[in-house]
């Protein structure tokens, strides 16, 4: 089943500037991808489309086969969940409101939430690790633990489709690789993911698919093996002084600079 379609996108600023051009692709239920691409591609003007956030866009999104804008907020919240890089709240929640906040889409007006609610709240944040950190202040936390927190309510959402702007930006190595497994748990146990990454070798590890951007467009769409190679790569981000090699231990494709190459033979440089 096709969980989200986007079909003919454009979209220009008031000031005429186009950003995206006839963006088309889809996501099955149950898939994971990445959208990568150099900055200015207009990953974060799509996914803020996709998610429903954004509108005076030109083309079609369908979520679950029907228009994103023919849901209310809260079918809509049902259904697909935006993560953003980071949410900077004006109040200062704790952790553990901010992952019940999750919950809006199956509350009454009262705004209380029931047992049910409650116990998905507490199972969200056991699950990222967050117990310790659930009555503390939402921005005392670190940007690891902000995102931790985010996705956590996303989880508590109960969303099938998972949508993250750069979830790995500011963090440093080991909490990119918790993060990432994380992502990868979900998507295992049924939710679709899409997300930003401008981490290449991550993404090729973790996602089953990448969708890579240039200049309002898609450039490339397929496995990581077939979109992060190397005649793709020089095309797409002008780079001549890299060279992709298989990871020993996954087999999947990484990226590698060479510093002060200067655009020399990458052949050479491999068989160092």
């Amino acid at each position: 089943m096709r969980i989200l379609e986007a079909k003919n996108i454009g979209y220009s600023y008031e000031d005429g500037d186009f950003s995206l051009k006839d963006v088309s692709f889809f996501l099955n239920e149950g898939e994971s991808a990445a959208l990568i691409g150099p900055n200015g591609a207009g990953k974060t003007t799509l996914v803020k489309i996709l998610a429903g956030l954004t509108r005076g866009y030109t083309g079609n999104v369908f979520l679950a086969g029907k228009p994103v804008n023919g849901y209310t907020n809260t079918q809509r919240a049902s259904l697909v969940s935006y993560i953003p890089q980071i949410d900077n709240l004006t109040f200062d929640f704790s952790v553990e409101d901010i992952v019940g906040m999750g919950r809006r889409p199956y509350i009454n007006e009262t705004g209380a939430l029931k047992k049910s609610d409650r116990d998905k709240v507490a199972e969200a944040i056991l699950y990222f690790g967050l117990d310790s950190k659930k009555t503390h202040s939402y921005n005392s936390l670190s940007g690891g633990e902000k995102r931790m927190a985010l996705i956590a309510r996303a989880f508590a959402q109960e969303a099938k489709l998972l949508i993250m702007d750069e979830p790995l930006t500011y963090l440093d190595v080991k909490n990119q690789s918790e993060l990432m497994e994380h992502i990868s748990r979900l998507n295992n146990t049924g939710h679709t993911i899409l997300m930003i990454s401008h981490g290449i070798n991550l993404a090729a590890e973790y996602v089953k698919r990448v969708i890579l951007m240039k200049d309002g467009r898609v450039e490339a769409d397929g496995s990581p093996h077939e979109v992060i190679e190397e005649s793709v790569i020089r095309r797409v981000y002008g780079l001549e002084n890299f060279y992709i090699e298989n990871n020993k231990m996954t087999g999947k494709p990484n990226l590698f600079m060479v510093p002060g190459s200067q655009g020399q033979n990458i052949q050479k440089v491999e068989s160092r």
